[in-house]
């Protein structure tokens, strides 16, 4: 739930409005919002990373579903600095793993992409 109702909606329209929308709008208000509930939210997973590898006890729907909204945050929205992504310690390892993981090596692959 905390993946479905706070990082993937958040995480999301912060994305928006850094990437597509935030030069456009005078008003930067929404973007900020976001910004800083964004922020909240990596440091909720900073301190529940801080003394296990994986969300819960294992690698679990958890990790895999929080991954993927983690990645574009810093990847394809590239708001990395806009969070202070940088600052963290335990997310950025987290997601590290993660994404060294085979099967999500694989389906990060699907479709095929073209070399």
């Amino acid at each position: 739930m905390f993946q479905m109702a706070a990082i993937g909606p958040l995480f999301g329209q912060l994305g928006f409005f850094h990437k597509f929308a935030g030069r456009d709008y005078e008003d930067k208000r929404p973007r900020d919002r976001y910004t800083a509930e964004s922020k909240r939210l990596l440091g909720v997973l900073e301190t529940r990373l801080a003394d296990r590898e994986w969300l819960m006890d294992d690698y679990s729907i958890a990790d895999i579903a929080t991954l993927g909204s983690v990645r574009n945050l810093v990847g394809f929205y590239r708001a990395g600095e806009l969070v202070d992504y940088a600052r963290l310690q335990h997310v950025p390892a987290w997601l590290e793993r993660g994404l060294a993981r085979p099967s999500v090596q694989h389906g990060l692959e699907i479709p095929r992409r073209p070399d």
